[in-house]
């Protein structure tokens, strides 16, 4: 994967800095900006791959249109109700690896073996991924259900992530390859 260049633009100098250098831990991204307004991340951003744009800057949401229009993938920052059309938005108590992954697809979960998973946490991590229950995952997998619970908290730890949604969400949107068929169990 080749590296992609990034603006962050923050409210906030500090917080736009300190989300720029956590990218850094990518190998796949460079920051090569921080803003604290929407003119200045849209200016900057228009010789960017990827902009995160702080939602509550003045001017946010006509900023992202414009820099979508010109083909850089804009990622909104921080809660509250879905503009339409708005794009890709990542809540700010998301950890970094979310926000690496959708500005740079790929990104935020390292493939292969390099990723830290075991082969297990992996099969257990495409069955959930394709909607199972821990209990279904158990009798697929011939363990225990509590045994499925400790990898997946395992899981989490090793992807930096808060819950089962969050490491599924990072890991289809890093192409993890899901398991071709299950079969549906009534639990």
């Amino acid at each position: 994967m080749s590296v992609r260049t990034v603006v962050v633009a923050h409210r906030e100098i500090m917080v736009a800095e300190g989300i720029a250098s956590a990218l850094s831990r990518f190998p796949e991204i460079t920051a090569i900006g921080v803003a604290t307004s929407a003119e200045e991340g849209e200016a900057q951003g228009e010789r960017a791959d990827a902009v995160a744009l702080d939602l509550t800057l003045a001017g946010a949401h006509r900023a992202a249109r414009r820099l979508r229009r010109k083909g850089v993938r804009v990622v909104l920052l921080g809660e509250g109700p879905p503009e339409e059309d708005e794009g890709v938005r990542v809540s700010t108590r998301s950890p970094v690896a979310a926000l690496a992954s959708a500005l740079v697809p790929g990104s935020g979960l390292p493939r292969g073996p390099a990723r830290g998973l075991t082969e297990r946490q992996q099969q257990i991590l495409r069955l959930v991924s394709q909607g199972l229950a821990g209990k279904q995952v158990a009798r697929q997998l011939g363990i225990s259900p509590k045994t499925v619970e400790h990898h997946k908290t395992r899981i989490f730890s090793k992807l930096g992530v808060p819950n089962q949604a969050a490491a599924v969400s990072l890991a289809v949107s890093n192409g993890l390859e899901r398991t071709p068929s299950w079969t549906r169990s009534s639990t």
